[in-house]
């Protein structure tokens, strides 16, 4: 898995290097990646007591996606 993510890494420091990704280092960028990813599948209980939705009901799916893609997105997008 090291290598692997040692080899992705690599890629994201090159866009940073080139300016197409804002300042980030790319071990942390992955690690938030997995980590906003994983939270809707290891407490998929909680998410549902809280907002009273699971990611069944595609309406909530989709905003999910979007809402976790958007976070993600704007904070690496050059400004």
């Amino acid at each position: 898995m090291k290598s692997l993510v040692d080899e992705k890494s690599a890629i994201i420091a090159g866009w940073v290097d080139t300016g197409k990704l804002a300042p980030v280092d790319p071990h942390h960028l992955i690690f938030m990646i997995w980590a906003a990813t994983q939270h809707y599948a290891d407490f998929s209980a909680q998410v549902e007591a809280v907002t009273g939705k699971s990611l069944k009901d595609d309406d909530f799916f989709h905003s999910t996606v979007d809402n976790v893609q958007r976070m993600i997105i704007e904070g690496i997008r050059v400004r």
